[in-house]
């Protein structure tokens, strides 16, 4: 049995049917109730990874756990207190389950708050001394969707001048599924997108895709964060096991 946290977000759509395509029963962790699937190989439960409520039910008989959730309203204010409150629940009673964190790739070297909280995760999960995997990923293809959806609202779209090396979620989900069905590795390598790109040519890209015009302006990101971003601290030129590209997804979502 394995739980899934962050079921019902963009990555766990796609690691769920990983999962039970691969024969795997799934536990699903939600704060809202959800239909589990008629096969039976998909149950949801609920549970608050904020405040621990209903976790020792939803690990109850679990070998492992895929930690996919993230506090995303609040730039993940709350994943190391959520880390903390699902390794506890996951120690009690002797239990041992293999557990598997997705994490973001040079978040142990970037500035950003979120990605230092994330860090702070991966800190406590390694701490643990739970049998763990820890696997950073590059930002996904669906991210940059949706944020370029959002920032075309206005006329004008600021964009940094910032490599970055985008990946189909996916994708991601597929090495993060066989990391849960597989032995704990600790740090596994990192997963990165099949491209290095410029965010103007991301964006140039994904107007032509949805056939609005916006005037680009080009921004430059300050301090210590911005030193990082065009270092490529986020990017990971060696680990392109992608397949799927920029083009492709937009083609395949936009037809164009």
């Amino acid at each position: 049995m394995i739980l899934v946290t962050g079921a019902s977000g963009t990555l766990g759509g796609f690691l769920v049917p990983a999962l039970t395509a691969r024969g795997a029963e799934v536990r699903a962790l939600s704060r809202r109730r959800h239909a589990s699937d008629a096969a039976g190989r998909l149950t949801w439960v609920i549970g608050d990874l904020v405040n621990g409520a209903g976790l020792d039910e939803a690990l109850e008989g679990v070998d492992a756990i895929v930690h996919a959730a993230t506090d995303s309203r609040r730039l993940g204010k709350g994943d190391t207190a959520a880390a903390w409150h699902l390794i506890e629940a996951a120690k009690r009673g002797g239990r041992r389950p293999h557990l598997v964190f997705i994490s973001i790739v040079g978040v142990d070297r970037h500035p950003l708050p979120p990605y230092r909280i994330k860090y702070e995760a991966e800190q406590a999960i390694e701490r643990s001394g739970l049998p763990h995997t820890i696997l950073r990923s590059t930002q996904f293809f669906q991210l940059f969707d949706m944020l370029l959806s959002a920032a075309a609202k206005s006329p004008v779209l600021p964009v940094p001048s910032v490599p970055f090396q985008p990946l189909d979620a996916a994708e991601a989900a597929e090495h993060l599924a066989d990391a849960a069905l597989g032995e704990p590795r600790g740090r596994a390598a990192d997963v990165g997108g099949p491209e290095v790109l410029d965010t103007g040519a991301i964006a140039r890209s994904w107007l032509r895709a949805t056939g609005k015009r916006r005037l680009l302006l080009p921004l430059r990101v300050p301090g210590k964060s911005g030193r990082a971003f065009r270092a490529g601290v986020h990017t990971t030129p060696d680990n392109r096991q992608g397949k799927t590209t920029w083009a492709e997804f937009l083609a395949a979502k936009y037809g164009a």
